[in-house]
């Protein structure tokens, strides 16, 4: 029996299911429990509180059934929120002389911009990458911490992080392109971040569908949480228009698609002939070497 301390829940949250998972374990930690649930879809455009409450049930639901299995007491709780569900952004600016109360004012005044009224109610976070230019930003709906807060005292646990999906894959892959110029894409559920990369500095940042239309409308919840939860996806599935959305991305900044040195695509699992020859795929599971 692993120590309480040696328990974490791992959930991972898209739009429209939940997937949780409980892992135990000091020097290898083993998953011993494991749920899915879907629930009602959900964007960050959505007026009606009803798809955010429906989501909530949908979490319960699947910590409910990992508690039912294994004892949640005394777990950590780290979720991944789908990029879908966080507001990201890059701004570039001269900030290298800035200290962070400076950083902090302008990563607000970003939101502000980004979201008008609806930005009091975000937590905002803020990274001034290598370079001294380029600020990442982040803005999650205070509310969905709260929620997930006390979801995890519910089930007996403590929230220990909340990242969104893009930041923690950066974190895991980002090796991958430097010292290399190129793009780095993570996929999770139906959406995916685009980033234009350079010297190990994110310049600019694009989200939005990655599936060609006629294999991304009329998804089934099954296939959303296949999507989500890394269980590939379907024979057939195919992802051209991820390729328009990056080709354009990078010729609107006056960068040819061509001239960059590598195209690595963090993803669930999908046949490496679903794409364009110039995309390296990672399985989005894969620790970074």
């Amino acid at each position: 029996m692993s120590r309480l301390w040696n328990k974490v829940v791992r959930l991972r949250i898209v739009p429209d299911s939940a997937c949780a998972a409980l892992l135990c374990g000091w020097w290898r930690a083993r998953e011993v429990a494991h749920s899915e649930q879907a629930a009602g879809a959900m964007t960050l455009a959505d007026d009606d509180k009803r798809p955010a409450v429906e989501l909530d049930a949908a979490i319960d639901s699947a910590l409910r059934e990992l508690a039912a299995k294994a004892s949640l007491q005394g777990a950590r709780l780290d979720v991944e929120l789908a990029d879908s569900l966080v507001h990201l952004d890059v701004v570039a600016g001269d900030f290298a002389a800035d200290g962070e109360r400076q950083l902090a004012t302008i990563a607000a005044s970003c939101v502000d911009e980004l979201l008008g009224d609806a930005a009091k109610d975000h937590e905002i976070r803020w990274q001034l990458q290598a370079d001294g230019r380029h600020l990442l930003i982040g803005a999650v709906a205070r509310s969905q911490l709260q929620s997930l807060a006390a979801l995890a005292s519910r089930h007996g646990m403590r929230l220990r992080s909340v990242q969104p999906d893009f930041c923690l894959q950066w974190n895991r892959q980002a090796r991958l392109l430097q010292p290399r110029s190129g793009v780095f894409v993570v996929a999770s559920g139906r959406d995916a971040v685009v980033a234009h990369v350079e010297r190990g500095t994110v310049l600019a940042l694009s989200g939005g569908p990655w599936l060609d239309r006629r294999d991304a409308v009329g998804a089934t919840d099954t296939q959303a949480q296949r999507l989500m939860c890394g269980l590939g996806l379907e024979r057939g599935v195919t992802a051209g228009t991820l390729d328009i959305r990056v080709d354009r991305m990078l010729t609107g900044a006056g960068l040819r698609p061509e001239a960059q040195a590598a195209y690595v695509l963090v993803a669930p699992k999908i046949e490496q002939r679903a794409l364009r020859p110039r995309w390296r795929l990672v399985d989005r599971e894969m620790q970074a070497p």
